[in-house]
């Protein structure tokens, strides 16, 4: 799990372990007076783009879309 401000980013190798780390996050998010927003939420997904990133199954790369911004 990486914490950076008001982003949580969960990961995990197989599945069932995946939902054990949500769940925890949860009931932390539950215990503490902290809020989600729905909007910004995805789970089970095999690829997301945090910080400019993209992180996947595959590993960590630089979104193309930022280098490409930079090279014109």
């Amino acid at each position: 799990m990486v914490v950076y401000f008001d982003d949580i980013l969960v990961f995990s190798k197989i599945e069932e372990e995946h939902l054990k780390h949500l769940r925890k996050v949860m009931m932390v998010i539950k215990q503490e007076p902290l809020y989600g927003n729905l909007k910004k939420c995805s789970f089970f997904t095999l690829e997301v783009v945090f910080l400019g990133y993209i992180v996947s199954t595959q590993g960590i790369q630089a979104d193309q879309s930022k280098i490409d911004v930079i090279k014109t």
